[in-house]
């Protein structure tokens, strides 16, 4: 599933909060019709703070960044999103759970597209959750609702030790937990590990270009500190 594919990329990076500022492109400086469109709204529960992105690339999703330059523009629920290089891309942020809105992206050539974004869950994870034993898998069964169609659910585990962490993904639909074998946990250090876990739903955006684009709600749960032992 193309989408799915893209949504783990996306979430492998996701623990990197200050994404990569690299200096972007002029969209005015492209053809129209090969821009690369990618909608993100974020909501973080550590924060208390949604976050409305957009990002441009030219030609494909791994294409090279670009910054809207007037007369293009792109909305979220008509405010206007300025480039921000902590998001690499268009973004506003706001207080609280936002759970729905639209993107409206007026390119240079004055064509307006607009996308709204897809409804998305909850999630959290379970009370009591404080220790995890790397020599044997676990089942992190989350609160929160199963899975449906074009959703995921991603954990990263970070240790205090650079490179010492696990990833774990499911898009299975019905899908209301995640094993973490002892393959991934047998990296981790013995000691604390923060655990962090998003849920995504992500469609293909309905008015976008030739060359496509994506369109996600996301919700980040608390952070879970935890003991890892042998």
């Amino acid at each position: 599933m193309k989408n799915s594919k893209f949504g783990w990329i996306v979430f492998m990076l996701f623990i990197g909060l200050a994404l990569t500022s690299c200096k972007p492109e002029d969209s005015d400086d492209v053809n129209q019709d090969r821009i690369y469109t990618v909608y993100e709204l974020f909501y973080n529960s550590n924060t208390d703070k949604t976050v409305a992105v957009a990002r441009f690339r030219f030609g494909n999703p791994t294409g090279t960044l670009l910054e809207l330059k007037t007369p293009a523009y792109v909305l979220f629920n008509g405010d206007t999103l300025g480039y921000n290089y902590l998001y690499s891309g268009h973004a506003k942020e706001y207080s609280g759970l936002i759970t729905s809105g639209t993107f409206t992206y007026n390119n240079t050539d004055n064509i307006t597209r607009t996308n709204s974004v897809p409804a998305f869950d909850t999630i959290a994870f379970p009370a009591g959750l404080d220790t995890i034993v790397k020599s044997q898998a676990f089942t992190l069964a989350w609160d929160g609702t199963a899975l449906s169609a074009n959703q995921n659910v991603g954990i990263f585990v970070g240790s205090w030790t650079w490179g010492d962490d696990a990833l774990f993904f499911t898009n299975t639909v019905g899908a209301d937990n995640i094993v973490m074998g002892t393959n991934q946990l047998g990296n981790l250090p013995d000691g604390p590990s923060v655990l962090y876990m998003d849920r995504t739903t992500e469609i293909e955006a309905p008015q976008v270009t030739e060359v496509g684009g994506l369109i996600r709600g996301k919700y980040r749960a608390n952070n879970v500190t935890v003991q890892v032992v042998p």
